[in-house]
């Protein structure tokens, strides 16, 4: 093998993205790759060629059409129930299905962006058990991924979901303050208060509002864990 082509796998870390990801942008011609009998190699120029491209992901989704979407699994679980619940005509509902149909994993973190306001503040690592199992909190990020069974450990940070007043209250109760490095990420949902119960009405948010958290993260394991689970849950609508 030469030793300046790629592997897939070698790929996919300096992309940030899955193999199967790779193999796509490859067949798509976005990247360049030659054949070594059933191995594919990938040009390093083309990589670090689309890692200095600045990306463009569409406009971002409405706060209703990103939660819809997320809510229900990209489409694959309770979907006329959620998009009824958030008041998407039958018109949003079938825009919103052609867009999950034809979006790539890794554009997703762009596209629901409004779906919340991010505070992340720093508070005493011994005190996120107490604030996760707060009432009105959803766990949801690096909090969520137990429940989901996803190979990622989190030790001394957490996310999770919440409505404005609850936010607010534990400002006060946890003395949090704002930190660009801090250990706990709360997000307010960019939803009218009517909508609140269909967005927070969990324990914990389902696995593609978990997956577009790690996508947020910077995290290259959590980035990769996320893309992992988008793709799966993409091509499990594309068969519905």
């Amino acid at each position: 093998m030469p030793e300046d082509w790629l592997t897939t796998d070698e790929a996919a870390r300096i992309l940030g993205v899955t193999p199967g990801r790779v193999h796509a942008l490859a067949k798509s011609g976005k990247l360049s790759f030659r054949m070594a009998g059933r191995t594919r190699l990938i040009d390093p120029v083309s990589v670090h060629r689309l890692v200095a491209t600045p990306r463009r992901p569409g406009r971002p989704l409405t706060p209703a059409s990103a939660w819809a979407a997320l809510l229900s699994d990209l489409g694959t679980v309770d979907w006329m129930e959620l998009t009824r619940s958030l008041d998407l005509s039958s018109q949003q509902r079938y825009n919103l299905k052609r867009l999950i149909a034809r979006t790539s994993a890794d554009d997703w973190s762009a596209l629901a962006r409004v779906r919340a306001r991010a505070h992340r503040v720093q508070t005493r690592a011994a005190y996120l058990d107490e604030i996760l199992r707060w009432d009105g909190v959803v766990r949801s990020g690096v909090s969520a991924t137990t429940t989901h069974r996803l190979d990622l450990v989190a030790t001394g940070e957490a996310e999770a979901y919440t409505d404005e007043e609850t936010w607010q209250l534990l400002q006060r109760e946890f003395h949090l303050a704002p930190s660009e490095s801090g250990n706990l990420v709360l997000r307010v949902p960019a939803v009218p208060d009517a909508r609140l119960p269909f967005v927070l009405g969990r324990e914990v948010m389902p696995v593609a509002v978990v997956a577009v958290d790690l996508l947020d993260s910077g995290d290259p394991r959590s980035r990769r864990t996320a893309l992992q689970i988008i793709e799966q849950l993409s091509r499990a609508a594309a068969r519905d």
